[in-house]
């Protein structure tokens, strides 16, 4: 008895991530850490981490001895077959005297969030119009951004006064130097995803929900490739992230949030669209993600081209593909074979 009561006040369960991330239909490992305080070994112990309700999983129980005044790290492996947020635990450990005479467990408060994206698919939107993609560099010099700095340079006959740098003129042995910076081309990337489901077949409801899921994460990776400011605007629940450079990983986690089942709220999400068109900024390249518009709702999102946005579909339903999109707007499908987003005309 005094074996096992001596174990059980030595031996500690840590978790090595507070949150873990990773994608749908890949697998990921999870690690443990469980450290014997004491100086005697602990003979025979059975681990045991819970997977909350993820299916698929394995190595999750194992035995293990560990010796005094050490750790051991165990590792085990869940499939993330099912979008969602998942907490993962908590972990228990079992022993006992050698006896077997006194058992004990060992129950850690400690778990971890996991944050399980769309599948992951990839996206290669074509630009048009002369208007670059994202925050990319330029080789006009016109279109050096002032808040990039770069680097300094020797001032030439030409330079404007403003970009003397007269700290750096003063202290170095260059003589005059003047500020260089990056020279890029800022056009944000707003998602609009209508989560409306109403317009979708009953049959394939489920399929194009999630599908539509999948291309906004896709998008969004497609910006963070390309170091542009994004943002999303979801319909039911209504949720809204304003285009930022570090905005990826929330809009990722609130894809991965979203519910199953999309709401048949039967409301049109253009309304909504149109007052937060407001708050985005000039040149902002808007890209509808979800079910084919009446071409009511097609004319009013044509309005936003007022504000100098360019305007872009994604309509899931290969059979509903309007004729002609009012003011020419781009439209996209995704590939059957691939399920990667490409341009469809």
């Amino acid at each position: 008895k005094l074996y096992s009561t001596y174990l059980y006040r030595n031996l500690h369960i840590y978790r090595l991530d507070k949150e873990l991330r990773t994608f749908r239909h890949e697998w990921l490992r999870v690690d443990l850490v469980v450290e014997n305080h004491g100086y005697v070994p602990a003979l025979m112990l059975a681990f045991r981490d819970m997977p909350d309700r993820l299916p698929v999983y394995r190595e999750n129980r194992q035995l293990c001895s560990i010796r005094g005044r050490s750790r051991i790290h165990v590792t085990w492996y869940v499939y993330c077959s099912i979008r969602g947020l998942w907490t993962l635990g908590p972990a228990l450990v079992q022993g006992s005297d050698p006896l077997g005479l006194f058992p004990f467990s060992i129950t850690t408060n400690e778990t971890s969030t996991l944050f399980v994206y769309p599948a992951r698919r990839n996206a290669f939107l074509n630009i048009s119009g002369g208007i670059p993609l994202g925050s990319r560099q330029s080789p006009n010099p016109l279109d050096e951004d002032l808040t990039r700095y770069r680097s300094l340079r020797p001032y030439t006959a030409g330079d404007e006064l403003h970009r003397i740098n007269w700290k750096a003129s003063a202290h170095g042995t260059a003589g005059i130097v003047v500020n260089e910076y990056e020279a890029t081309g800022t056009f944000p990337l707003m998602i609009v995803l209508n989560r409306n489901c109403a317009a979708y077949p009953l049959v394939k409801r489920g399929t194009y929900s999630e599908r539509a899921i999948e291309i906004a994460a896709a998008l969004t990776l497609m910006a963070a490739r390309e170091k542009q400011d994004v943002g999303i605007f979801i319909t039911d629940p209504v949720s809204v992230i304003m285009p930022g450079t570090w905005a990826s990983i929330p809009i990722l986690e609130r894809l991965a949030a979203l519910p199953e089942e999309a709401p048949e709220s039967g409301q049109s999400c253009v309304p909504m669209v149109l007052e937060q068109a407001r708050r985005l900024r000039y040149g902002t390249r808007v890209m509808y993600v979800g079910a084919n518009c009446s071409d009511e709702e097609y004319l009013l999102l044509n309005s936003l081209k007022r504000y100098r946005f360019s305007l872009e579909y994604c309509i899931l339903d290969e059979h509903q593909l309007p004729a002609l999109v009012p003011g020419n707007s781009r439209r996209y499908n995704i590939s059957e074979e691939t399920g990667d987003l490409t341009w469809f005309s």
